[in-house]
């Protein structure tokens, strides 16, 4: 085995191993997707209920990380069941003799509700019927009676609902996936870190190891979703809404600023080392005021010593000062603004062509399935019609990621079930054996699914797949023809939506990652120039929240990329260096954003120090500051508009940041200058490149050279 297949071996093993790991709340989340399923196969079994599958399919997508999502997604599926019974029957009702035309008006019908969905997010609630009508129209073709296919259709409905409604039950019954306890339990392990790192260095111990710049960027995001949610769960209380955001700022800063602090204090004084274990203390009373959900107040006033020490430790000062801000923010104060709500279709819904691109590409993915289908008179394929609307979403690494992640799944769960059908059958002859057949398989499905967006959906589709295989009759069964057919019609799916999105109208995600990456470098050098105020915790406050807002910008393009990864032409040669140079963008940023903690605490700390001669430094570390700031917005609006890479401002940069290192004994002239050459490794492209495609250009524009960082 060579080198680089070893080294690309032992990245995905490390890649697959992150991806498998648990954390917080993902055995929980498990844990209900399991119990739901387990619950409907028993009532399914029980009193024979048919199409036991969607029962499970529904508990998969209804079950959510939370309970307010688990809610809007069981009110879109029921609407969906509502809509789509009666249309359907009203379909069959003038068509069912006339196949052609059946075929037509559910093609019309299905054309109509996939351009919804692309054009509103009100629409998603019609993909339901969408896929209904469709994949109804395997059952037309199979029969000739159509009270059995108008029964048909009714008991999927009666599957759909009871599952949903299972799933929905099971979770409301969870304290665990209340929004506002899962953000006081996240709250709760940043701040225990964070204040378990400031007590080791206050008792001179060893510090616990400081967390990975990846790792920061995930608990930022993690902080910043349950808290989207919490306020969903409490829509109208728009003051509640303001302190617990103010809440979660000051959580990330502080987990960010504790993180970057040294690992001794060889000649810190007694005081300091006091203040420090106070700073600890009153880190575990805000951590007590957001479980109790209740208001935070320093209960900490440092005397004259503890007041002059802090200085000496920048992050100390730092620390004390955000929870200063946080006693002090006055939510009622904060000026109550309307909830914007977003127009029911997009602004360009009629004038785009991309929607009505989209939506025609679904339709000749459904209607080839269709076609296929009938050619062959293979009925146990049909799952190649649910295939093109599982895939339909908007941008091509988006969906081929989906296509991938479905084939995937389809292959674990047709294994597992080949595995069960060989090995275990024979031995199962009642409810209970086939309980503790399945329940381990859909456990592990579950785990799966409660993990990242990268992996969830095969969790979803291999436990289909293997309740596909498993339950279509009432007792045991040995046929694997039926794993063979689904499989079959889940690659014939996916092959023919592939040829499709990637031949037809290719909707390449590249100019919208072009456009987050501009907006990063922008935030970063909004960041670079915020305003220090020694004593104006309103100040303090608006940088924690433009913090942690940066933080949350570097995930989505994170997410972005990888979704850009997905598109073919991404793959190999030069299109794939340029991908690989955007990644390097982003650590690029994530380094600038770990230094620019120690610039910001070190700022605060030298506020409190007024010694003339070090007034030199201080100008030409204000003078370093502007010109990184200046740099990374020129970055910006060169990225955003795909033009000329600012080379020559670039060296400009390292070679003033290098000039200070004779003035950088201080601080913070030596943070800002290590800031500033973190700044100076955004290198440029290839912007006159013509024979580069479109999409290239647009990652191209937004992705620097590979040179490391110093």
């Amino acid at each position: 085995m060579n080198a680089p297949l070893a080294e690309r071996l032992k990245n995905s093993l490390r890649w697959l191993a992150a991806e498998l790991a648990p954390f917080p709340g993902r055995g929980q989340f498990a844990l209900r997707l399991t119990l739901a399923s387990a619950i409907a196969i028993l009532i399914g079994e029980t009193f024979q209920i048919p199409y036991m599958v969607m029962s499970l399919v529904a508990i998969f997508f209804t079950v959510q990380a939370n309970v307010v999502m688990t809610r809007v997604i069981f009110i879109a599926l029921t609407l969906a069941d509502i809509i789509a019974v009666p249309l359907y029957i009203w379909l069959l009702n003038f068509t069912y003799d006339y196949p052609v035309l059946r075929i037509v008006v559910s093609g019309l019908l299905f054309f109509s509700f996939m351009f919804c969905v692309r054009v509103s997010k009100a629409g998603a609630v019609l993909l339901g019927p969408a896929m209904i009508i469709l994949y109804a129209q395997s059952f037309a073709d199979l029969t000739g009676q159509a009270e059995y296919l108008v029964r048909q259709v009714l008991w999927s409905v009666v599957a759909i609902t009871y599952g949903s409604i299972l799933a929905l039950l099971v979770n409301s019954l969870f304290a665990s996936a209340n929004p506002l306890r899962q953000l006081q339990a996240e709250a709760h392990r940043q701040l225990t870190r964070a204040a378990e790192r400031l007590g080791q260095l206050a008792a001179a111990e060893a510090l616990a190891p400081p967390s990975s710049p990846e790792t920061l960027q995930r608990q930022c995001a993690t902080l910043q979703n349950f808290a989207t949610f919490a306020n969903m769960a409490d829509a109208k209380d728009y003051a509640g809404q303001q302190y617990r955001q103010c809440c979660i700022a000051a959580v990330s800063h502080v987990q960010h600023v504790c993180n970057a602090l040294p690992k001794a204090l060889p000649g810190a004084s007694p005081a300091l080392r006091r203040a420090l274990g106070r700073l600890h203390g009153q880190l575990l009373a805000l951590d007590a005021a957001i479980a109790a959900h209740t208001a935070f107040h320093l209960a900490w006033v440092p005397d004259e010593e503890e007041r002059a020490a802090l200085p000496a430790l920048a992050q100390a000062e730092d620390i004390y000062r955000t929870l200063q801000a946080v006693d002090q923010f006055d939510s009622a104060a904060a000026p109550e603004q309307p909830a914007v709500k977003e127009p029911l279709l997009a602004p360009d819904a009629f004038t785009n062509p991309a929607y009505v691109r989209f939506a025609l590409k679904v339709l000749i993915c459904g209607l080839s399935g269709y076609f296929v289908f009938n050619v062959l008179q293979w009925p146990g394929i049909h799952t190649i019609l649910i295939t093109s609307g599982m895939v339909a979403l908007p941008g091509l690494g988006t969906s081929v990621r989906q296509m991938t992640l479905r084939f995937y799944g389809a292959l674990l769960g047709s294994l597992s079930a080949l595995l069960v059908f060989v090995f275990v059958m024979p031995y199962i002859d009642t409810i209970v054996g086939l309980l503790l057949t399945m329940v381990p398989v859909i456990a592990a499905g579950a785990w799966l699914t409660a993990g990242s967006e990268r992996f969830a959906y095969i969790g979803t589709q291999g436990a289909a797949t293997f309740a596909l295989a498993l339950l279509e009759h009432f007792g045991p069964s040995t046929d694997l023809t039926e794993i063979r057919d689904r499989m079959v019609g889940i690659m014939l799916g996916v092959g023919i939506c592939w040829l499709v999105y990637a031949f037809i109208w290719p909707e390449s995600e590249g100019s919208a990652t072009r456009a987050k990456l501009a907006a990063l470098v922008r935030a970063l050098a909004a960041l670079v120039r915020a305003p220090v105020g020694k004593d104006d915790p309103a100040l303090q406050m608006a940088y924690a929240k433009q913090h942690m807002q940066c933080w949350s910008v570097l995930n989505e393009c994170n997410l972005a990329l990888e979704r850009v990864r997905y598109e073919p032409q991404f793959k190999h040669g030069a299109l794939a260096q340029l991908a690989a140079q955007a990644e390097r963008m982003l650590g690029v940023s994530r380094d600038v954003l770990v230094a620019q903690d120690h610039v910001h605490s070190h700022a605060l700390a030298a506020a409190d120090m007024a010694n003339p001669a070090a007034s030199p430094a201080r100008e030409d570390a204000e003078k370093l500051r502007d010109e990184t700031a200046a740099l990374l917005e020129l970055y910006a609006e060169r990225v955003g508009k795909r033009g000329a890479p600012p080379l020559r401002e670039l060296e400009q940069l390292r070679a003033l940041a290098q000039q200070t290192s004779g003035a950088a004994r201080a601080p913070m002239p030596a943070d800002l200058r290590r800031l500033a050459l973190h700044a100076a490794e955004l290198p440029g492209w290839d912007a006159g490149n013509d024979s580069t495609p479109a999409a290239a250009i647009d990652l191209a524009a937004a992705s620097p050279a590979t040179r490391e960082a110093p």
